[in-house]
């Protein structure tokens, strides 16, 4: 019997970079905005609700544009002591935080952003990651 295949493919049109950081979110965004003359701004946590019933909520700010899409999102979940799951991103634990950015008029570059984040004093570490070597990237889709 021939068995057929469903590709559930789908793209990711964003960058997504790592960033170790001790500080508060609130903190960070702050020194984000500053230095990449954005404005995150504080948004409701996002749920994501899983087929076995199971939920997780992301701590996240936001500044998007039409063009251009900067999102802070908390790599902790919110509330997550009793939880198993207590990462957004389980295989990526040695970031604190993680940044996805878009930007449609090729004005910034993901080199560009890098490069600035990496002048901010508060961040310890900060990487672009490849997402085909994540497992639940799917997390990063709501």
């Amino acid at each position: 019997m021939k068995k057929n295949k469903l590709d559930g493919g789908y793209s990711l049109d964003f960058d997504l970079f790592g960033l170790v950081c001790n500080k508060k979110e609130y903190t960070l965004a702050w020194h984000l905005n500053q230095q990449l003359d954005i404005s995150l701004v504080k948004q409701d946590d996002i749920r994501i609700e899983y087929a076995d019933r199971t939920a997780i909520l992301i701590s996240n700010y936001l500044f998007e544009t039409e063009y251009v899409l900067f999102e802070l999102l908390q790599n902790k979940l919110v509330g997550s002591g009793n939880s198993k799951l207590k990462l957004l991103m389980p295989e990526l634990k040695q970031f604190d935080y993680l940044l996805k950015f878009r930007d449609m008029t090729d004005e910034l570059t993901s080199e560009n952003v890098n490069a600035i984040i990496k002048q901010i004093p508060i961040i310890e570490y900060a990487m672009r990651l490849n997402f085909d070597n994540l497992k639940s990237k799917e997390n990063l889709l709501y």
